[in-house]
């Protein structure tokens, strides 16, 4: 070789030693992000119990919007302090909640800035200002998560709903039936809508029972009261009293009296035929007075006999001759 190919030799080799010793010291931290900058910005810091892989650029999203970035991620004693750079005209309330979210279960991490509604005395973060551990929520563990879906696929669960899912398909009705079913549903429901007002009318007439009970609750108080009980214990011995009286004479004629039945039978079937004219009664008086109003009365006032046919033993018509005959005698006017 050369001493020309040696120098080019020994060049090449320099230059891959300090490529490779200056690539050792690039880390992800150190490339910029691809969303670009904030711009004028202020810091405020976030106490979080673990972040996962939280990286430095992650977004800090509020209300949809991303409204800043993670700068920095310190690990303390006890917790994770994340500073996030947020833009100069973001108004971040000071009741906020900080959480680390993922989009998907393989995507990027972010901080989500969650807030209730904004009052006119609410006070907003201010620069250095820090958000406690209390109100950080910590992502799970991607290896925990990982773990729990592969028991979830590999335990089984998933041919467990497939069957629970054919079992329910089994049991349910035909769609046919189903449509009948609900179309009954419906019509019961609409009935039971229609039938609202009477229902609140029942529940107010029991309100009005219930007050009306409630004003006269002095009044039924007495009726259950030692005095009220002592008087109808009274009653009750009293009533007793008489009955056992009456009750050896009672039996006496019920012995002796089996003559009384055929004269009670024939008082009854006289009832029935008194009952009877007493029904048709009106009918009948109705019908004598029209036959004296309409018949008895006229006559009497005017007294005539209208004498429409006369017939021989033949079967002759001799109306005309007794009619002169009659007149001959005054009878016909």
């Amino acid at each position: 070789m050369s001493a020309r190919g040696l120098r080019r030799a020994a060049v090449t080799a320099l230059c891959a030693t300090a490529l490779v010793s200056s690539g050792c010291s690039l880390g992800p931290d150190d490339l910029p992000s691809v969303r670009g900058g904030i711009g004028d910005s202020y810091d405020v810091h976030l106490e979080f119990a673990g972040v996962m892989n939280l990286p430095n650029g992650a977004d800090v999203m509020m209300d949809g919007l991303r409204i800043g970035e993670v700068s920095e991620v310190a690990v303390r004693s006890d917790t994770v302090r994340v500073t996030v750079r947020l833009g100069e005209d973001s108004r971040v309330p000071a009741s906020t909640r900080a959480i680390i979210r993922q989009n998907t279960l393989l995507g990027d991490t972010y901080v989500a800035l969650d807030h209730d509604a904004v009052g006119p005395a609410e006070r907003f973060l201010r620069a250095d200002d820090t958000i406690d551990v209390d109100r950080t929520s910590s992502p799970p563990q991607l290896e925990d998560t990982i773990a729990v879906l592969a028991y979830f696929v590999n335990g089984g669960s998933i041919q467990r709903i497939q069957d629970t899912m054919g079992r329910i398909n089994a049991v349910l009705p035909v769609p046919g039936d189903t449509r009948r079913l609900a179309a009954l549903v419906s019509t019961d429901l609409r009935d039971l809508s229609g039938g609202i007002g009477e229902i609140d009318r029942l529940l107010d007439g029991f309100d009005a029972t219930a007050v009306a009970v409630n004003s006269r609750a002095e009044t039924l108080g007495t009726l259950f009261s030692a005095d009220t009980g002592y008087y109808w214990r009274r009653v009750a011995i009293n009533i007793v009293s008489y009955i056992s009286q009456i009750l050896p004479s009672v039996g006496s004629v019920y012995e002796g009296g089996l003559w009384l039945v055929p004269m009670l039978n024939s008082l009854a079937d006289t009832g029935g035929v008194l009952r009877g004219l007493w029904d048709s009664g009106p009918a009948d008086a109705a019908r004598i007075a029209d036959f004296l109003r309409l018949t008895v009365l006229p006559f009497a006032a005017h007294p005539a006999i209208t004498i429409r046919s006369v017939e021989t033993g033949a079967g002759e018509q001799i109306i005309a001759d007794v009619e002169n005959l009659l007149r001959m005698l005054g009878a016909v006017r």
